[in-house]
C-alpha cells in the first residue's frame, strides 16, 4: 500500500465523521435519545447517545465507494499491489456491511425504545447480523468442518459485539480500545501485504479517531448501543478477514492473535457475566463491576482508568504481533508474557475492594 493511501484514507474518514457528529446530536434530540444525569451517572448534563450514527455512516460510505472504485486504474495505483483477490472480496464485504447495518439497527432500536425492546429481540438481531457475515463467506477456517467454523464465527461476532457494548461504560473507552486494537491489526495487515483489508482497517481507524474527538473525557456525545454494536461487530469481522498462520509460522498459535488483541473487553465481559450469574442477576442488567469501575474504586480518575485500559490493550496487542513468524520457543514466551498480563488484569478485578451498585 502506498504511503499516501495510509495517510489519506483515515484523515478523510476522520474529517467526515467530525462533520457528521452534529447531525447525530440533532437526531438524538429529535428522537429523545438523551442520556439524562442521575445518581448512577458520571455526567452532570444531558448528553446525546446516538453518536454511533456518524462513524457508521462514514464507514459504510467509504467501504462502498472504495470497492466500487477498485476497477479504476488510479485507485489501483493508489492502493498499490495486492488487488488480485478483489473479485472474491465483494460477497465478503457485502456480508460485513449488511451485518454491521443490522447490528447497528439493533442497537439503535435499543437506544430509542430502551426497556421496551426485549432482550431476546436484541439477541436475535445480533445473531442475524452474524449470519450475514457467514453467508458472505467470512468464517474461521481452522476447525475440521465448515459447520463448526460457521458456529464459531457466529459465537465470535455476537460475543465481541456484546463485549464492546458492555465495555461502553466510561467516556472514550469503547472507541479508544477499538482504535488501539485496529491500529495494531493494521501493522499485521500492512506487513503481510493485505492491501484491501488494510484499506478497510484504515477507514475504520479514521471514523474512530473522528468520533473519539467528541467522546474522550469529558464526552459531549455518547456512542449509544448503536455505536457500540457497530464498532464491536465491524472490528470482530475485520479480524476474521486477516490471515494469521503463514508458511513462516511454527504452529497454529497465531490464530490466538485476535483473542489477545481483544483480551481486555473479553476478560471484562466474562468476569461481569460470571459475577452476575453467581449473584443470581440477569446478565443483561448493568452494574459497576467492570474493570473501569474497579480502577476508579481503587483511586484512579475516570480518565486515568480509561488510559490504563488503553495501555493494557496496547500491551497485549503488541505482544501478540510476533506470533505470526515466531518460532515455537518464541511463541511460548509470548503466550507466557500475555498470560501474566491477563493475570494482572484479573487480579485487579477480583482482589481487594470491589465497587458496588449499578451503572
Amino acid at each position: 500500500m502506498t504511503p499516501s493511501a495510509v495517510f489519506i484514507i483515515p484523515v478523510a474518514t476522520a474529517l467526515a465523521t467530525v462533520a457528521l457528529v452534529p447531525f447525530a446530536k440533532f437526531l438524538a434530540g429529535k428522537t429523545g435519545a438523551i442520556d439524562q444525569p442521575g445518581t448512577r451517572k458520571i455526567h452532570n448534563t444531558p448528553i446525546a447517545r446516538l453518536g454511533g450514527i456518524a462513524p457508521a455512516l462514514v464507514f459504510w460510505t467509504a467501504a462502498a465507494l472504495g470497492f466500487a472504485a477498485l476497477t479504476d486504474p488510479f485507485f489501483q495505483r493508489f492502493l498499490g499491489e495486492g488487488l488480485q483477490d478483489a473479485p472474491r472480496v465483494g460477497p465478503k464485504l457485502l456480508g460485513i456491511l449488511l451485518g454491521s447495518f443490522i447490528a447497528f439497527a439493533t442497537g439503535l432500536t435499543d437506544d430509542i425504545f430502551g426497556s421496551r425492546f426485549p432482550f431476546w429481540a436484541k439477541a436475535l438481531g445480533q445473531i442475524t447480523a452474524a449470519v450475514c457475515v457467514v453467508l458472505g463467506g467470512v468464517t474461521t477456517t481452522f476447525l475440521p468442518h465448515p459447520l463448526l467454523n460457521a458456529i464459531l464465527t457466529v459465537f465470535w461476532l455476537v460475543g465481541i459485539t456484546n463485549a464492546f457494548n458492555l465495555l461502553d461504560n466510561m467516556d472514550g473507552l469503547t472507541s479508544g480500545v477499538a482504535l488501539i486494537a485496529s491500529s495494531v491489526l493494521l501493522v499485521n495487515t500492512l506487513t503481510s501485504g493485505e492491501n484491501l483489508i488494510s484499506a478497510l482497517t484504515l477507514a475504520f481507524i479514521g471514523v474512530l479517531l473522528g468520533f473519539l474527538w467528541f467522546n474522550f473525557n469529558p464526552a459531549s456525545i455518547f456512542l449509544g448501543d448503536c455505536g457500540s454494536h457497530f464498532i464491536g461487530f465491524v472490528l470482530a469481522s475485520i479480524l476474521l478477514l486477516d490471515r494469521y498462520v503463514t508458511s513462516a509460522s511454527s504452529s497454529y498459535f497465531p490464530i490466538l492473535m485476535p483473542v489477545l488483541l481483544l483480551a481486555v473487553p473479553i476478560i471484562d465481559t466474562t468476569t461481569v457475566v460470571i459475577i452476575r450469574l453467581r449473584e443470581g442477576r440477569p446478565i443483561y442488567v448493568g452494574d459497576a463491576r467492570h474493570l473501569s469501575h474497579t480502577l476508579v474504586a481503587r483511586g484512579f480518575s475516570q480518565k486515568g482508568a480509561v488510559m490504563l485500559i488503553y495501555l493494557m490493550t496496547l500491551g497485549l496487542g503488541l505482544s501478540a504481533l510476533p506470533l505470526r513468524d515466531a518460532s515455537l520457543a518464541e511463541t511460548f514466551i509470548v503466550l507466557i508474557q500475555s498470560s501474566c498480563f491477563i493475570a494482572v488484569i484479573i487480579l485487579l478485578m477480583f482482589s481487594g475492594h470491589r465497587p458496588e451498585g449499578n451503572s
